[in-house]
């Protein structure tokens, strides 16, 4: 019995020690990466339980765990560690990445997500390499690095900006994407640097781009500005360059020979006996009359030089600036302690104009701030409960520009065309006070509409005074009441306001370039948007099964947008721009000299009220789901149209963590298929609340009475009312994958899209008995499909490391249909000159922005051809057709060459978009290139107005003219007068577009090596690139990126046409860059 007793006891006290020993403990711990970064969303599981947990945004977490257990961590893209307990309440865990790409951490809407586990297609694009391409914008840095992504430069002017285009054009509207910058909606990112950005996050599939629901159709632009870091010193970063700027590729104009040459074969063409030069120029009736004895004098040495053997005038030369400056520098500070992070930015941007830098002044300067802060207020020992924060930006820009356009307002285009046998410049004009800046007259009898181009450009651009600010920010509060359950509140604003004032001045240059009255003007305008979001989110591990949800309201509102104007004639201080103020000018004598407008575009309104979720969930991170829903109400539609739903889902497998692949985990790292489909809408136009009508002003208008004796102002319907109008709605069918193999040298990521937007919102065509202008209505829809590839390869041999990434996009852009009463949606006129037909439209069956005209077979070459050109009655087309005459296509065999006989020519729009980058290390010298391509695209060309300016000037591509049997088939042959060769917009004008261009090469060199031991610098480098290295193309005019539409206002979706656009600039950069 006792031994029984002692047994017992025996056994007990071992079961009692085993029970003590492995009594549970709660453990919080922080998990980081190997360079003390926190590792978000790492999963923790108590080893041979179901028991598991998730590391939050820092890295942290907490888990109840036997005191002897073990706890078994693993993350996408790391090595997975067992770390024994041991009766520890307090652990750090450092995970060994095996794949850098696969564990980053992207942004996504209203969150982040591991990049492995995303199953929409998005492009993701860190802000280091923004910056090293040196471009004066982000959007400008993403050509030819983002597949799918369309970056246009609007042109070579500083600060032009870009057109940004995702998965093709989707609708005539506002086709740009919706740009999202820490939380708050803006209009487009030029107003920060790249140093500014942390990453570029870019949503390009429905499903990915859903819950911003109405204004994400076409693709959505995420941008996290530089943030702080925790537990981090404070760490300085400097970055500068300069460069020097010229013109890449110049046309050739016509010397002042071969222009009279030219000139006078146009003549004898029709007829007419050549010109005589000598009266031409040496008679100028206004000269001589305002000012005896000049326009004689003028003449006289104009003739005598070139009698000695001036070749004229090149007005594209006089215009540029050569070696023109181009100068950045960055601070920025970031750090932080366990509980603040801060990050300090300023920088400064100057950019001289190519063309009008010495004349005009012309440039863009920039100076942005910023402060982003974040502070936790209250927390415990597992996580943070009230953290708030902020992120500001001030930004102050300068731009003075020249014109650039269409042929009445483009100074490029003033120099193509003017005559070389005008100087610039001519002293007797100082001399005798005819121009205080010795710009040349007119010359009369040549062509009285020919002004200097130098003098147009001066006086329509150098007194004006522009000054403009954006301030862009938004507050936050972010609530953790318990682990993984997350309530923030952001109120974000987006502002801008400015002024300017100008001085009109007088000038006497010619009879049709006079003033005699000159003013004063001055401008203010403020506008500001807000955005208010709420969101909740909860993240919940069960065993292996993940589960994330996020559900939000978000408020935009138009707050206020007011513009005031004002201009008086008559200044009290003639000619001096330090006093043109209004108030610096004479008592107006009647209302003509006052011009006074003023509104407020937000006055009537304008809000977007949204409601979304999200839900994701993954098993073993094998499996993945996402399933979100955003309803959208806007201000802009009428009863029972305001509210719109936009769904999506999306599924993820990742085969590569299958048991039946384990046989290729040799080469196979990484494998996850994926697929999704979602919708978004687009309710931008051009007004607000277009539904119903506003008032619109006439004067003189109705006329009231027996006598009718005056008319007085009459308001009137401004449209015709639609209050079934609703929204645009894109939907998108995605099928993807991503890879890695090798050890993660190989990447791959493919894409193949279905994108349809339905209901583009268009003008009708009423008749005019109407009353009013015509209404909009959902009346068109479009289809965009392709695919994207990108392949990269890096890798290391001995001290030698290089990289490759191609990346490719095919896209096939379809007008499906246009129910607005002619089918068609018609481009502007009067485009390529003046007296011209459409030569864009949108038309069912053909890509967006077509061209449209008379298609041709060549140059009639002798009188046999001539002959034979005839109708199917054997009757000419044309009864004074001649050899040098265009061959028109009669396409419907009726023997007239009439508009039935217009068909579609050409696409403005790249098929194929192509982006090559280069990467080479050797020890500490490195070498960057960037190429991007875009292929299968033609570009409409005038670069005279030649239906009402026959005495314009050539380039040297008029050699290539028709001027006898087997000269050309392209170009017809000249003539002195306006003419149907000419008239007729055809496919003379179009050219295949396709380039490849060296967009960036970069050498430096890295002292890090030679510095190890100077504690105070952790980082410099100096480099030396060439951005706009060079271009492979075919094209014969200055750029083949051409974004003109014709009007880029009212048919932005348009584009392609070169009337002489602003051209890139070939710069040469010397850069530093330094950390502290």
């Amino acid at each position: 019995m006792k031994l029984t007793k002692l047994l017992v006891f025996c056994v007990s006290s071992l079961l009692f020690s085993i029970a003590t020993f492995a009594q549970d403990v709660t453990v919080n711990g922080i998990i980081n990466d190997e360079s003390g970064l926190p590792v978000p969303g790492a999963t923790v599981l108590v080893k041979g339980t179901n028991k598991a947990t998730a590391s939050d945004f820092d890295g942290k977490f907490q888990i109840s765990v036997p005191s002897n257990g073990t706890l078994t961590i693993s993350f996408v893209g790391f090595e997975t560690v067992n770390e024994a307990v041991n009766g520890r309440t307090k652990l750090t865990i450092a995970m060994k990445a095996v794949s850098q790409s696969l564990n980053e951490v992207v942004v996504i809407g209203y969150g982040t997500q591991k990049k492995a586990l995303i199953t929409g297609a998005s492009t993701n694009l860190k802000g280091e390499t923004l910056q090293e391409l040196n471009t004066g914008s982000a959007m400008e840095a993403l050509q030819g690095i983002a597949p799918g992504i369309s970056i246009t430069r609007n042109s070579g002017s500083p600060g032009a900006g870009t057109k940004v285009v995702i998965r093709g054009i989707g609708t005539i509207g506002n086709s740009n994407p919706l740009y999202v910058v820490d939380g708050v909606t803006v209009g487009d990112i030029d107003y920060l640097n790249p140093s500014d950005i942390e990453s570029i996050d870019v949503l390009k599939d429905a499903a990915s781009a859903a819950i911003y629901g109405s204004r994400a159709a076409n693709g959505v632009v995420l941008v996290t500005t530089v943030k702080g870091r925790k537990g981090k010193p404070a760490r300085i970063s400097y970055d500068t360059y300069f460069g020097i700027q010229n013109i890449y590729k110049n046309l050739d104009p016509l010397n002042a020979q071969e222009y009279m040459y030219i000139m006078d074969e146009g003549r004898v063409n029709d007829g007419l006996a050549p010109n005589d030069w000598k009266t031409m120029i040496t008679t100028n009736d206004w000269l001589e009359r305002n000012y005896p004895g000049a326009g004689t004098q003028l003449g006289e040495e104009i003739w005598n030089k070139l009698q000695n053997g001036w070749t004229g005038t090149n007005w594209i030369n006089e215009m540029s600036k050569k070696d023109a400056p181009v100068v950045n520098h960055s601070i920025n500070i970031t750090g932080g302690t366990e509980d603040i992070t801060y990050s300090f930015g300023v920088s400064y941007f100057d950019q001289d104009g190519i063309l009008g830098g010495n004349i005009v002044d012309a440039g863009y300067k920039r100076l942005t701030t910023r402060l982003n802060t974040q502070m936790v207020l209250k927390k415990n020992e597992s996580h943070n409960i009230i953290t708030i924060g902020e992120n500001l930006t001030y930004t102050n820009i300068q731009k003075r520009d020249v014109s650039n356009g269409n042929i009445y307002g483009n100074d490029l285009h003033n120099a193509l065309t003017q005559n070389p046998l005008q100087p610039a410049y001519w002293q007797p004009a100082i001399d005798r006070n005819i121009n205080e800046y010795g710009f040349t007259p007119t010359l009369d009898l040549l062509s009285p509409n020919q002004t200097n181009p130098l003098a147009v450009m001066y006086y329509r651009s150098n007194y004006n005074y522009p000054k403009d600010h954006k301030i862009i920010g938004n507050v936050f509060v972010e609530i953790e009441p318990i682990s993984n359950l997350r309530f923030k509140s952001v109120y974000g604003i987006d502002s801008w306001f400015g002024y300017n004032r100008t001085m009109n001045p007088t000038y006497h240059l010619g009879v049709l370039y006079n003033d005699a009255v000159d003013g004063a003007t001055q401008s203010q305008y403020f506008g500001a948007n807000s955005t208010w979001t709420n969101t909740l989110s909860y993240q919940k591990q069960i065993g292996n099964h993940n589960i994330n949800a996020v559900i939000g309201t978000e408020l935009w509102q138009r707050i206020v947008e007011n513009d005031v104007y004002g201009s008086r004639n008559g200044l009290l201080f003639p000619n001096d721009p330090k006093y043109a103020y209004l108030n610096n000018t004479k008592s107006p004598g009647s209302v003509a000299d006052i011009n006074t407008t003023g509104f407020d575009k937000a006055a009537g309104g304008g809000a977007i009220m949204s409601y979304f979720a999200r839900a994701q969930y993954d098993y073993k991170e094998k499996y993945l789901l996402s399933a979100i829903i955003r309803r959208d109400g806007s201000s802009n539609f009428g009863k029972g149209h305001q509210y719109g739903n936009f769904p999506s889902v999306a599924a993820g497998w990742v085969i590569s963590k299958e048991d039946f692949m384990a046989g290729t985990s040799k080469y196979l790292d990484f494998l996850k298929l994926r697929a999704s489909w979602g919708q978004n809408g687009n309710q931008h136009t051009d007004y607000a609340f277009y539904y119903t009508s506003s008032i619109k002003y006439a004067f003189p208008g109705y006329f009231f009475g027996d006598t009718k004796p005056v008319s007085g102002q009459t308001a009137y319907p401004a449209s015709v009312p639609n209050p079934d109008v609703g929204w645009e709605t894109s939907e998108q069918l995605d099928l993807g994958l991503d890879a890695s193999l090798f050890n993660s040298r190989l990447g791959i990521t493919f894409d193949w899209y279905k994108k349809t937007t339905i209901d583009w919102l268009v003008k009708a065509q009423y008749p005019g008995t109407a009353g009013a202008d015509d209404p909009y209505k959902n009346a068109g829809d479009i289809e965009n499909k392709g695919f994207e590839v990108s392949v990269s390869w890096k890798d290391k041999i001995g001290d030698f490391k290089y990289g490759l990434t191609v990346s490719g996009a095919f896209n096939k852009n379809k007008v499906t249909r246009v129910d607005n009463g002619n089918g068609i949606i018609n481009g502007p006129a009067h485009v390529l000159s003046q007296g011209t037909s459409e030569i864009s439209r949108a038309q069912v069956g053909y890509p967006i922005g077509a061209f449209y005209g008379f298609k041709t077979a060549g140059i009639l070459q002798n009188q046999q051809e001539v002959d034979a050109y005839v109708g199917p009655t054997g009757q000419p087309y044309f009864n004074d057709q001649r050899p040098g005459d265009v061959r028109f296509v009669d396409q419907n065999n009726d023997g007239v060459i009439d508009e039935k006989d217009k068909v579609i020519l050409g696409d403005p729009n790249a098929n194929f978009q192509l982006g090559i980058q280069l990467n080479f290390e050797y020890k500490n010298i490195y070498l960057n290139s960037t190429l991007a391509g875009k292929y299968g695209m033609q570009i409409m060309q005038s670069y005279r107005s030649f239906a009402d300016s026959p005495k314009q000037n050539y380039t040297s591509d008029v050699f290539n003219r028709w001027h006898g049997e087997g000269t050309s088939n392209k170009m017809p042959r000249l003539s002195s007068v306006s003419n149907r060769n000419t008239n007729y917009i055809s496919d003379i004008y179009m050219q295949d577009a396709d380039y490849l261009r060296i967009n960036n090469l970069t050498v430096g060199y890295n002292f890090n090596e030679l510095l190890k031991d100077i504690k105070f610098i952790s980082n410099l480098k100096f480099y030396v690139a060439v951005n706009n290295l060079y271009t492979f193309t075919k094209y014969d005019g200055m750029d083949p990126e051409v974004r003109w539409s014709g009007d880029n206002t009212t048919a932005s979706w348009a584009s392609g046409v070169d009337l002489g656009l602003y051209p890139q600039s070939r710069t040469v950069m010397f850069g530093l860059s330094a950390d502290f």
